[in-house]
Order: C-alpha cells, then structure tokens, then sequence
C-alpha cells in the first residue's frame, strides 16, 4: 500500500471500531480468520477483539483519531495515534497509542501496540484491550 493508501485504510478502521453506529461485524472484512493482537500484554484473538469493539461501542459517545505518524514497508504497517474520546457518561479521555500491525492478503493478521492514557480517569487506562463482561 502507498502511504495514502494506508492512511485511508487506517482511517476507515478506526471509523468502524469507534463509531457506535457500526456492528462490531462489519470490521470482519478487515482481519484474518486467525488475527491476533496484543494489546499492553494482553492477546486476543478475532472473537476477543470483536468483544473488545462492542465494549467500545457501549462505551464512547465519540471519538477522534489523530495519526501522529504512518510508516508503511511491503505487508507491515506502524503508527502512532492519539485518540481523544468522550465516553458516554460525559467524561473525556486522551490516549496515546504505538502499533504495529501485520498484513496478509490486504487484511490485518496481527497487531502488537501499546497504549499511554494522557487524560482521563485512571481506570480507563486499560481501554486499548478491554472486554465487558
């Protein structure tokens, strides 16, 4: 993918994972039967991940992406983004992230990232891989 190829691809992924008005399900075209991430030392697989979405989705009224840098070479893609978020309660948060994704066949088949919650409430520190039960 060209940079702004990636950039659309990015950008499309965070529009589904984020907007409440999307199912989960509709980000299954975009990862691999088998997809694995690792999120602040916590794996999960597509099941796990769709179960993270969905708690997001419960959780955030809105959100915004800012890509602070892409970098793209043959199947692999890094970024850094700050997501500022207003949760459904009224409280703001602002996290920073660094992920690395892995791709096969167009689709996402493993994420690595870590996540640095800048503002917000302590607790919500675990966002980039929560799972409600």
């Amino acid at each position: 993918m060209t940079h702004d190829e990636t950039r659309i691809f990015l950008e499309n992924l965070f529009g589904l994972l984020l907007d409440p008005e999307h199912p989960a399900e509709d980000l299954l075209h975009l990862f691999t039967s088998d997809y694995v991430q690792i999120a602040d030392g916590k794996t999960l697989d597509l099941q796990d991940f769709l179960a993270h979405a969905r708690t997001l989705k419960s959780i955030l009224k809105s959100s915004h992406v800012r890509f602070e840098k892409i970098i793209t070479s043959n199947n692999s893609i890094a970024d850094i983004h700050i997501v500022d978020a207003i949760k459904k309660d009224g409280s703001t948060m602002t996290c920073k992230v660094l992920t690395f994704y892995e791709m096969r066949d167009g689709k996402i088949s493993r994420i690595e990232e870590l996540s640095h919650l800048i503002a917000g409430a302590k607790e919500d520190s675990d966002l980039a891989s929560r799972i409600a039960h």
